[in-house]
């Protein structure tokens, strides 16, 4: 059935298990399949029919190889038993097996697919064989009522709405979910991954199920191991698409700790790929050299890849001529492959890409030109989005060197439109997680209000069942013995008593409830009020960034604008997380401002320098304050100070620590701010109050809410004659309460 074809083709294509361990499980199913045939004869009805099922499913497995004459043995050994199981069921009039001999006769013709001009394939699709297979299959599946078999058949792909995948995916999930069948359930689940994507917003989800269901059965055979296997590596994939890579690491490894445990081989080249992702490019080079020891036993396609994934390393690291041998090498796997001059590869792609890079490294730019237009139209051929942005990035560059700058033009603006589209995928993927995970919390706080409400009724209906056998209790009282009813009567008003006590207490307890829901909501709003504020300085920090990358533009600077756009995202990248939260780490803070500051300095063509200086030892990582704090001062330094001055300009930012209240001195030797007041425009001073107004405000709020001291002063430094020399701005912040609550 297709659920075993699924896992076989799954588990070649991505555990990438060595020959030698594949060779010992084949052997294993040999074994099976031959005990299976030694007991069939001695079966009859319907106990033969399900082995002759049994043995054409089990049937998929491969040599070794991936020779067409594999794949066509496969088919007909397939073929044969399925074809005597519908026989022999047909005249039993058995419809479970009938309809998993039509399943197993419908997948033996798929395995022919991949063969070229296969005569037996050609002739199921003229006779429509697929379809009337598939057709019955339901039909009879529906009749028996099997939810595990209904199940089978629409996980073959089969169902009322025809070849749509997808939905007949998700309906195989919901009867194997019926049948309590995990395992069929697990498969099937990372089949309709496949089909959804692995940047699709559902494949997330149904890859966290996958994780849960693995918990719940245990594997007991090759294919158990390889849906395991699979689970994690989905996971690796997926946070490797949003450009997580770090989760995607802890998934990849986890993967491969389960395959070296249970199949003796792991992947280490993709955890290769994932550590050069990362900028680790001796972890990379490390575990490449794993994968290079069973080097002869992988398939051109693999080798070419591996190689490549070490020409970048290489690349990476400087090492030019290396680098250009081993891309070399992947290419000439390719051609061994037979892949190399086919119209629809992706093999060649890297290595003819970042042959491009490499000649451009070495100042050859015709060959660089020759190899990186090659790739792009392999690229262009897959629809490779991450591979085209790289090459139409170095096309660029190329262009650009070579004088042709309209050409350079076109490609950097392919780059960027092919990165933002990148990251905005990944950034949607980001707030799909965030929104899921918020979903998930209010489920979880949904139960918990029904759970609390159920206890409340259990004890309502418990009180008043004890009500009313009290008052049985009074009544026969009454009916056997008059002496009794005083007493009763007493004891039934102390009871009512204390009912009512204990409905005042819980009455009070509600109240107490209200009065904090009321001071967590007060809260709430000034923890709104500071993420308005921190919003509005956001869009006034962009949109200097944004004219600074016009002016580039404007004066036809393309190299200038790429690096001062490259800097803008990740600035961006780090504001947009960073806002998010009260207070960040005082290191955070100076990293968003040296690039910031670097920005600067490209933008007025390193007319200023700074400096960023510790005067006394500060634990940088546990001292917190608001983001984005220092940099309106730095601006108005050097916008207001630094750039009306002829001579080479200096900033300087002095931070020490005085009893638990950071200090931080802003000092500019510019014009000062008498001076500048003459020279801004109205622009410039509406730029200047927007920014000092917006901090102004910030620390108002900080102080109103945390009840500390945050302030700061400026001054205007002159010589000796009263001459403006600069300004110097004094910032002081309390940061303990802001250690206590981060913590």
């Amino acid at each position: 059935m297709k659920k075993y074809l699924f896992i076989m083709l799954l588990s070649s294509s991505c555990s990438f298990s060595s020959f030698s361990q594949q060779s010992e499980w084949n052997r294993m199913d040999s074994m099976y399949l031959d005990s299976l045939r030694r007991v069939l004869p001695g079966l009859k009805d319907s106990m033969r029919v399900n082995c002759l099922n049994t043995i054409s499913e089990k049937s998929i497995f491969f040599r070794g190889s991936f020779k067409p004459e594999d794949f066509a043995q496969t088919s007909d050994s397939m073929y044969k038993y399925a074809n005597l199981a519908y026989l022999e069921a047909s005249r039993l009039q058995y419809k479970f097996g009938l309809t998993n001999a039509l399943l197993n006769l419908r997948n033996s013709y798929s395995i022919r697919r991949g063969l070229a001009k296969d005569s037996i394939y050609e002739k199921a699709v003229k006779d429509s064989l697929f379809i009337k297979y598939g057709n019955r299959a339901l039909l009879l599946a529906k009749e028996t009522g099997n939810d595990g078999l209904l199940g089978d058949v629409y996980a073959s792909g089969i169902g009322e709405t025809g070849n749509n995948f997808e939905k007949n995916y998700k309906k195989a999930i919901y009867y194997y979910r019926k049948a309590g069948d995990k395992k069929k359930e697990l498969a099937v689940t990372i089949n309709l991954i496949e089909e959804l994507g692995l940047s699709s917003e559902e494949s997330l989800s149904y890859a966290a199920n996958c994780l849960q269901l693995i918990k719940e059965f245990t594997p007991v055979n090759r294919e158990d191991h390889d849906l395991v296997i699979t689970t994690f590596e989905n996971m690796a994939n997926i946070f490797k698409q949003a450009g997580d890579y770090e989760s995607a690491l802890s998934y990849m490894m986890e993967s491969d700790r389960y395959s070296r445990k249970n199949l003796g081989s792991g992947i280490p080249l993709a955890i290769c790929g994932l550590y050069y992702l990362k900028g680790n490019y001796d972890s990379a080079y490390q575990y490449w050299q794993v994968w290079k020891q069973d080097y002869n036993s992988y398939w051109y396609g693999h080798r070419s890849y591996g190689d490549a994934l070490l020409g970048k390393i290489y690349l990476k690291t400087n090492q030019l001529d290396k680098a250009r041998d081993i891309f070399n090498v992947s290419l000439e796997a390719n051609r061994k492959n037979g892949k190399f001059d086919t119209l629809v590869s992706w093999t060649p792609i890297i290595p003819l890409i970042y042959l491009g890079e490499t000649y451009y490294q070495k100042n050859d730019y015709r060959m660089a030109l020759y190899y990186a237009r090659q790739g792009l139209v392999y690229a262009n051929r897959v629809g490779d989005v991450v591979n085209l942005e790289a090459g139409n990035e170095i096309i660029s560059r190329i262009y650009h060197q070579l004088g042709i700058n309209d050409s350079a033009y076109i490609c950097l603006l392919r780059h960027i439109y092919l990165k933002d589209s990148i990251q905005n995928r990944q950034f949607l993927f980001r707030l799909f997680n965030y929104k899921k995970a918020a979903e998930d919390a209010k489920k979880e706080a949904r139960i918990g209000f029904l759970n609390r409400d159920n206890e409340i009724k259990k004890q309502e209906l418990k009180q008043e069942a004890t009500f009313r056998s009290l008052l049985i209790a009074v009544f026969i009282a009454l009916v056997l013995a008059g002496m009794y009813v005083m007493r009763v009567i007493i004891q039934s008003r102390k009871n009512e008593k204390r009912l009512q006590e204990q409905k005042e207490q819980e009455w009070k307890l509600v109240q107490l409830e209200n009065e904090k829901k009321q001071i967590e909501f007060q809260k709430r709003a000034a923890e709104l009020e500071m993420q308005a504020l921190r919003a509005q300085m956001n869009p006034h920090f962009i949109f200097n960034c944004l004219s600074s990358i016009n002016q580039f533009i404007l004066k036809n600077d393309s190299k200038a604008a790429s690096n001062y756009l490259t800097r803008f995202s990740r600035l961006m990248r780090m504001v947009l997380m960073n806002s998010q939260r009260p207070v960040i780490t005082l290191d955070d803070e100076l990293q968003m401002l040296e690039i910031y500051l670097e920005m600067e300095r490209l933008r007025f063509r390193n007319s200023f320098d700074y400096a960023i200086t510790f005067l006394n030892a500060i634990d940088s990582d546990n001292v917190f304050i608001p983001p984005l704090l220092l940099q309106p001062f730095c601006e108005n330094a050097i916008w207001h100070g630094l750039m009306h001055k002829d001579e080479q300009g200096l900033l300087s930012i002095e931070l020490s620590m005085q009893d638990k209240i950071l200090v931080c001195c802003i000092t500019d030797n510019g014009v000062g701010r008498g001076r500048a007041g003459e020279l801004n425009s109205k622009s410039a001073e509406k730029q200047k109050s927007m920014g000092l107004k917006i901090t102004t405000e910030r620390l108002a709020l900080i102080n109103n809410e945390k009840g500390i001291h945050t302030s700061y002063e400026i001054f205007d430094l002159k010589n000796e004659k009263g001459i403006a020399m600069g300004t110097k701005i004094i910032l002081k912040i309390s940061s303990k309460e802001f250690v206590e609550e981060e913590a």
